[in-house]
């Protein structure tokens, strides 16, 4: 049971009923002709400082009260209307004093009212202004991840690699631990299956989720990522543990993770992978980091296409290449088989009638002069004509090539040309026992001779200088004159027939050609060619 308690009189209120006795008791002690009344104003001034409006009031009552109760109290004195004016202009600064005070408290309280208000909004634009900074940051934040994500996706470091620098700078960016790709085997699949491009922060803890995840292909609607298949949108587990379509939860006791969230690789509307993100935390779907990510899912739907068309265009490069294997192995083979009928049977037939004209020449008697004459300038002509077709049968395909190898055909066929043109030649080998198949030396020996027959029609050269070396598994053979050389313009020109196709010899074989020179300074020509 409690009781009520007693209003106890404020301390301002006793001071001033002090104050007011002390100044009523001067008063009636001080003679009439004395301005003393002026001292009731004090207690108007102690109310103002009260800051109460009802106490200011009263003050200013007592005051007047008091003034008049002096007036009949006090001992007699001075002339009355001397008095009277005292007493008046005593009353009247009371109440003005009272009015001023009032209006000054009014203006105070105006004046609190306002610097409240004032200070509401400032905290409300304090408020608004740090939360529209938060976003600004987030959002800055995103751009940036974006921008981080962009020059991933635009550099060439492969598309895992690619991948996995995403996966860092977003778990990085979301505080996340975990991070995980699948991706389409192919372009015409329909399941994700597991890559190896991780993002973890405490591998060692999530050893077990790794390996069952590895494991584990998705087709559409299975688990996270087969949600994403299908959605083609992303997607969020508020706690894995707890899903029904999880089946890594329950595959493994204690996984380590709790929320998750995946976003699809996109090419056009083809889901071609999913990233997806764990946390060790449960945690409520964010909206703004699930719309970013849709938008890198088309960045880094990009980057997959780029290694589609990659592969594509290495496939078919391949496929050309094989092609023009084929094609030079079938035309070298015509070759051989050509020059085999020319040198076989050709130029049998012509020694065989050879043979037969020196026979008819020595049965012919003095007196047939002009046959024999004759007979003696067809075998020069047939003679002529052997030479001919042993020299075509070479060109098509010379068998120092089949039966020595590549050093000794190069070496037969410079000193053939320096027969023919006076261009000295000269080669060296700063390699040992080095054995090439057939196929690849053949290209080397076509691209030699077209070598030989550009000098002889542009170069002017004197000297022709051969270096053949071996150097990281390739077989390089240097030919260098001394020619009046070949400019950048003539080396890009891509109507040299003859260089394309010596580019491309090499290239069917994987390798190059590379042809340096200029003015006046001869020209390098360099064959570099795989050795197996």
């Amino acid at each position: 049971m409690t009781y009520p308690t007693k209003n106890k009189i404020p301390l301002y209120a006793l001071l001033t009923l002090a104050l007011a006795a002390g100044i009523l008791l001067l008063d009636i002690m001080i003679p009439l002709g004395v301005a003393d009344g002026i001292l009731y104003i004090t207690l108007v001034l102690v109310a103002f400082f009260t800051k109460n409006k009802k106490f200011i009031y009263l003050s200013a009552l007592a005051g007047t009260l008091l003034t008049v109760a002096g007036f009949f109290m006090s001992p007699a004195g001075g002339e009355l209307w001397q008095v009277i004016a005292n007493r008046s202009l005593t009353i009247l600064t009371i109440w003005i004093i009272a009015i001023l005070c009032l209006l000054q408290r009014g203006h105070s309280k105006k004046m609190d009212t306002i610097r409240n208000e004032l200070e509401k909004s400032v905290q409300q634009r304090t408020t608004e202004l740090n939360k529209t900074n938060s976003k600004l940051e987030r959002e800055s934040a995103y751009v940036q991840l974006h921008k981080d994500i962009a020059i991933a996706a635009n550099e060439t470091i492969g598309l895992k690699g690619t991948l996995k620098v995403c996966l860092e700078k977003i778990c990085a960016h979301a505080n996340w631990p975990v991070g995980h790709v699948y991706l389409v085997p192919n372009q015409t699949s329909n399941w994700l299956e597991p890559a190896k491009v991780w993002f973890l922060e405490n591998p060692s803890r999530f050893d077990t989720f790794r390996k069952i995840s590895e494991a584990t292909p998705f087709g559409p609607g299975m688990g996270l990522p087969g949600r994403v298949l299908i959605s083609k949108q992303p997607e969020w587990i508020i706690d894995v543990t707890k899903d029904t379509n999880f089946p890594r939860a329950k595959l493994a006791k204690n996984i380590g993770v709790k929320a998750g969230f995946a976003f699809p690789l996109l090419i056009g509307k083809q889901v071609v992978g999913v990233m997806e993100f764990f946390s060790t935390e449960v945690a409520e779907p964010n909206r703004d980091l699930m719309k970013v990510m849709a938008e890198v899912g088309i960045q880094l739907g990009r980057a997959v296409e780029r290694q589609w068309a990659e592969e594509d265009i290495r496939s078919s490069n391949e496929r050309l290449r094989k092609l023009y294997q084929r094609l030079e192995m079938i035309r070298e083979e015509e070759r051989t088989r050509i020059a085999r009928e020319v040198h076989d049977e050709l130029a049998q037939i012509l020694s065989t009638l050879k043979l037969e004209l020196s026979l008819l020449d020595k049965k012919m008697v003095d007196d047939k002069a002009p046959l024999r004459d004759d007979t003696q300038m067809m075998l020069v002509l047939i003679n002529n004509t052997i030479q001919t077709v042993k020299r075509i049968a070479m060109d098509l395909r010379p068998p120092i090539l089949d039966d020595l190898g590549l050093h000794e055909a190069i070496e037969w066929q410079g000193r053939e040309f320096e027969k023919r043109t006076g261009i000295h030649f000269e080669s060296k080998v700063c390699f040992g026992n080095v054995e090439l198949d057939i196929e690849r030396s053949t290209a080397i020996f076509r691209i030699f001779q077209e070598t030989l027959t550009n000098v002889l029609r542009h170069a002017k050269a004197k000297n022709i200088n051969v270096l053949m070396q071996e150097k990281d598994a390739m077989v390089t053979v240097q030919i260098k004159d001394d020619g009046i050389g070949i400019t950048p313009d003539q080396i890009s020109d891509i109507k040299s027939l003859g260089l394309l196709g010596m580019r491309e010899r090499a290239r069917a074989w994987k390798g190059d050609v590379n042809i340096e020179g200029n003015r006046n300074q001869g020209t390098t020509v360099t064959i570099n060619i795989q050795r197996n």
